[in-house]
């Protein structure tokens, strides 16, 4: 424990910009156990308002106000933080005006982000095998609540078992450090296993895996673990089973030659936007296989230029636009602001919107060093195997009429190359409607209600 500075208590006591609380106040909070910082971490809001309730009622002690009340409880918020993530607690990580104030600002967040509902858990599945749900899986975790108050059942499963000591030091003005980039990061990445409500949240964690895992081959993987409940455990079993090293340095290789070699001609109706969601999508994947391996990704500067790259159109606008890009400094090493730069001149959005088609279907998207070989999607029919539930784009009121299973299995099936498939078609389907200016599409144009995706995607050795 810090040993702080008498003058820098009575300053935070007693200073205008601080608690504004007199000495006689102070005196009694003190005999009701508040003497230092990280005994504020001991007591409650409800706890506070009572010490207040009986200062009340000493003669001839000055009114204990309502603004120093509510700084005292972020006060106590605070070194319940700090006491979480394993900091030693300063005066200057107390100092209301430099630090506090941003805390509570935070501390709004976190509490808002407690109340989400929690998410269905992803399931293993023929459309979420096991490279995809892994992804699903820690999402869904870091919205779903541990035992204690804002954290998130992320904790358990996270790499690091025990966090970095001491803690990296405070971004300025911040109660979190700028590693973290939050509060609600640094929580998530600093809560430790070894408080008493870990064994609670790591058994909750294995019964999520369960029902992940129910019905299918892999649960043999987690069942040596059932009887203790033992999640974390069971959760990188798994992992090493059936996601080691060779299973992501593939999916770096298939993806990054993806973003090297894709090639948009224009010759069918696959749009600049659906071109660049085929990069943003690779983008994602490497990403994610760059969490369990070593893998440099590509920099926003080699991400533009292989968008570009890729794109061979003889369209004057068009061109006109990746110039503009090339000669940019800034557009240069910002994808996104590359890709929303070109997208507007994009000629087949522009044929697209001028054509009446009965059925759509995508085109001239591939990859020519033969890795990979994306042909066509086109509109076709299918349901999913549990629900039924029509596997094709829906608008907002059709997925509103969904029930929570179909909406799971939705979900799942968008992640897979059908699904993604589908959102480029949809950008097409959307297009069309717009022109058309009303609620429902005129007779030659495409409609919503008709529209899924069936893919052909030719992986070779």
């Amino acid at each position: 424990m810090v040993q702080i500075d008498p003058a820098a208590m009575t300053a935070f006591w007693e200073q205008e910009v601080q608690m504004r609380i007199v000495q006689d106040i102070r005196d009694q909070l003190e005999l009701d156990g508040l003497t230092t910082f990280e005994s504020f971490a001991d007591y409650t809001k409800d706890d506070l308002s009572a010490m207040r309730k009986r200062i009340s009622y000493i003669q001839n002690i000055p009114h204990f106000g309502q603004d120093s009340f509510k700084r005292l409880v972020i006060a106590f918020e605070a070194s319940r933080n700090y006491k979480l993530v394993g900091r030693e607690i300063t005066a200057a990580m107390m100092h209301y005006e430099n630090t506090l104030k941003h805390f509570a600002e935070d501390w709004k967040t976190i509490v808002s982000l407690e109340g989400r509902p929690e998410p269905p858990v992803p399931t293993i599945s023929r459309a979420l095998p096991p490279m995809k749900w892994v992804s699903a899986f820690v999402i869904a975790m870091q919205t779903t609540k541990s035992a204690r108050f804002g954290i998130t059942l992320y904790y358990v499963i996270r790499p690091e078992e025990v966090p970095v000591d001491p803690a990296p030091p405070l971004e300025e003005n911040k109660a979190f450090s700028e590693v973290y980039g939050s509060l609600w990061d640094e929580r998530q990445l600093r809560a430790s296993h070894s408080h008493p409500s870990f064994k609670t949240d790591d058994k909750t964690l294995f019964q999520k895996l369960d029902e992940a895992v129910r019905s299918t081959n892999y649960v043999s993987c987690i069942e040596p673990f059932r009887a203790k409940g033992q999640g974390r455990k069971a959760y990188f079993a798994l992992i090493k089973t059936y996601l080691g090293d060779d299973k992501w340095l593939s999916e770096i290789t298939k993806y990054d030659n993806m973003m090297r070699n894709a090639k948009w001609k224009g010759a069918g109706n696959l749009t600049v936007e659906a071109y660049i969601a085929v990069h943003r999508n690779a983008y994602q994947h490497l990403v994610s296989a760059s969490e369990h391996v070593a893998y440099q990704l590509p920099n926003q500067q080699t991400r533009v230029k292989q968008l570009l790259d890729g794109i061979l159109s003889s369209d004057a606008r068009l061109n006109a636009a990746i110039a503009m890009v090339q000669a940019s400094n800034v557009m240069i090493a910002d994808f996104e602001l590359a890709s929303a730069h070109i997208q507007p001149h994009c000629p087949v959005a522009k044929r697209n919107l001028g054509g009446k088609r009965q059925s759509a279907e995508i085109s001239g998207l591939d990859v020519d060093t033969g890795d990979v070989d994306i042909a066509s999607v086109g509109v076709g029919g299918g349901k999913g195997q549990r629900t039924g539930v029509h596997l094709r784009f829906h608008t907002l009121p059709e997925y509103q009429k969904l029930g929570n299973d179909e909406r799971k299995e939705l979900a799942e099936w968008r992640l897979t190359p059908a699904g993604k498939a589908a959102q480029a078609a949809g950008i097409l389907l959307r297009d069309s409607k717009k022109q058309s200016g009303k609620g429902s599409p005129k007779k030659g144009k495409i409609s919503y209600a008709k529209v899924s995706a069936n893919v052909k995607v030719n992986v070779k050795d």
